[in-house]
């Protein structure tokens, strides 16, 4: 790479596209766009991008079964059981 190359590699990568907002109010707002702001942004967990996508996608299998509702109506059909029970049912 030479001199010419650099800067220009520099250059393209401070490049920062700064984006007017306006709210419903009428408010405008003058913002960095967001792949600017995903670029400079602080990493706030200790994983990585791929490791936090892996994580939310076992999540929502995990949500999917559901085991708090199935520990709800187990209880809920075993109160009822217990009620028919002792009315001789």
């Amino acid at each position: 790479m030479n001199n010419e190359e650099i800067i220009e590699y520099i250059e393209s990568d401070l490049s920062e596209a700064i984006v007017t907002k306006v709210d419903s109010t009428g408010a405008r707002a003058k913002v960095k766009d967001p792949k600017t702001r995903a670029k400079q942004a602080n990493q706030n967990s200790s994983m990585s991008k791929a490791e936090r996508k892996k994580t939310a996608r076992k999540a929502a299998k995990t949500k999917k079964k559901d085991i708090a509702g199935q520990r709800i109506k187990k209880k809920k059909t075993d109160k009822a059981m217990k009620k028919r029970k002792s009315m001789g049912l």
